[in-house]
């Protein structure tokens, strides 16, 4: 589990993910692919440090598992729930100034490291995976590796040389907050309007969404959503193409981001749709209640949450943790003009699901299985992404249907029999309506009726809601279009 976490965080390209992926989903037992996984090869004293890590903290599962700006605090002092959203860096910054001698230990094995030893190249890389920085202003930012080796930096140490001792005190004079992280993203990032929001709530003041992006490196940036209460917020732009998204306190909403991420965290929802993009490292889901997740993704962490229900494609085990009930797991359940390039931009292949196979993580074993559930094939519901990239003809009734009922990837055998079975009832009923020879009053009747139903099936299941937002968002667009016209 901790190997594929951090494998996940590690660059070791899209398409060799989807290799492996469609390797494993070949093996015809578990001792095959066994096999193929034990071929994955990762840095070793990287993998030391991650491990080194999740022992500091109460367990690193529970975090982010971002792009290496943010990490786990621990947890044991309740009042760390009321500082800022920096608290997570300051105490990593704190751990690492103060246990510097141990980790470098982590790489000595059955040697004693002392002040005066040289820090070895080896290790010098080793710590890349916590640590970066510039001299330039940030202009470039540089492998801690790397960074050492610059002149400027060489000059701060006693003698130029990398001892233990010197790499201790520059630590302590020169680290501090990653600048680009979801702390400073809050306090210098740029406001940025949704493609698409609408609903009940004024958009100019519920709805936030802040970036990073044009201060942040390429393949670092965050985008931060925050606050879309009552509303429906629909975005396919480049804005959110790669980015670290996070999505906070987001209430009674409908909220669709339809490109290619990097990571996403979830934090603080209720009584809301979230369909996020597929994303190449983890999504974790933390603190909601009543929600609909819809996601492709390399990882997935859930804790403490309750009442959700989760419709996946992932090639690893989702992750419960403490705190959690009434979870519902389903497969994928949706797709979007774009998903498969954005499935592949992510290096996940939609061969191989194991939605259904999740790994709960707790010391109580008898807890095992009575906190989630795998939903039901008649609960299961295809969900229509509201956005059309392309202008085509008026589509037949049985067009619809057949869109209706389409889902990226491969469902299961129940889960595909069952919408079949909805789609002949459907298929019946229109062909029974064909050649009933209704006149025109009857139809009239009979289309009265359909409609009477469907909105008092939609008002039951809460759809209504989502309607109205996407009312008022074509409303607005439609003003607009008439202001530039004239």
């Amino acid at each position: 589990m901790y190997f594929e976490s951090f494998y996940a965080m590690s660059n070791y390209g899209n398409q060799r993910c989807i290799e492996f992926d469609i390797e494993i989903n070949k093996c015809k037992s578990k001792e095959e692919q066994e096999k193929i996984k034990d071929c994955k090869r990762v840095d070793l004293y990287q993998f030391i440090l991650h491990l080194y890590i999740q022992q500091f903290y109460t367990i690193d599962l529970k975090s982010s598992i971002m792009s290496r700006e943010e990490w786990p605090v621990n947890r044991s002092d309740g009042n760390d729930r009321k500082k800022s959203k920096g608290t997570d860096e300051l105490n990593f910054i704190n751990f690492v100034t103060k246990n510097f001698d141990e980790i470098i230990s982590l790489f000595s094995f059955d040697k004693t490291i002392n002040q005066n030893d040289i820090v070895s190249e080896e290790i010098q890389q080793a710590l890349n995976f916590i640590l970066e920085g510039s001299v330039d202003n940030y202009q470039t930012i540089l492998p801690f590796s790397q960074l050492l080796k610059q002149s400027s930096v060489q000059s701060k140490m006693n003698d130029g040389k990398m001892y233990v001792k010197n790499l201790v005190i520059f630590l302590k004079n020169y680290i501090e907050m990653n600048p680009f992280g979801l702390n400073s993203c809050l306090r210098n990032g740029k406001r940025i309007t949704a493609t698409y929001l609408g609903g009940s709530m004024d958009p100019k003041k519920y709805g936030k969404i802040i970036t990073n992006a044009n201060s942040a490196p390429k393949n670092d940036f965050i985008v931060f959503v925050s606050q879309v209460l009552k509303q429906t917020l629909v975005d396919n732009s480049q804005t959110f193409l790669n980015c670290g998204l996070y999505i906070d306190k987001c209430l009674s909403s409908n909220i669709y981001i339809l490109q290619s991420l990097r990571s996403c965290s979830i934090k603080k929802c209720k009584k809301s749709l979230l369909f996020v993009g597929p994303t190449q490292r983890t999504v974790t889901v933390d603190n909601c209640n009543d929600c609909t997740i819809v996601s492709i993704c390399r990882r997935i962490i859930i804790r403490n949450c309750s009442m959700c229900n989760f419709y996946l494609l992932t090639p690893t085990s989702p992750i419960l943790l403490t705190g959690c009930d009434n979870i519902k797991f389903a497969p994928y359940n949706s797709t979007y003009p774009a998903i498969e390039e954005d499935a592949l931009t992510a290096g996940i292949s939609d061969m191989i699901n194991l939605w259904d196979k999740p790994i709960v993580v707790t010391q109580n074993q008898s807890l095992i299985g009575l906190h989630w559930s795998l939903m039901n094939p008649s609960e299961f519901q295809v969900i229509s992404v509201p956005i059309e990239t392309e202008t085509k003809p008026q589509p037949s009734s049985n067009e619809l249907i057949n869109k209706a009922n389409e889902v990226f990837g491969i469902l299961p055998a129940d889960y595909e029999r069952e919408l079949t079975e909805r789609y002949q009832i459907l298929e019946i009923n229109l062909e029974l309506i064909q050649n009933a020879n209704l006149n025109q009053e009857q139809k009239m009747m009979l289309q009265r009726f359909i409609e009477t139903s469907f909105k008092e099936s939609l008002q039951i299941n809460g759809e209504q809601k989502q309607l109205d937002h996407l009312a008022t968002i074509t409303n607005s667009l439609n003003t607009q279009g008439q202001q530039m016209s004239n």
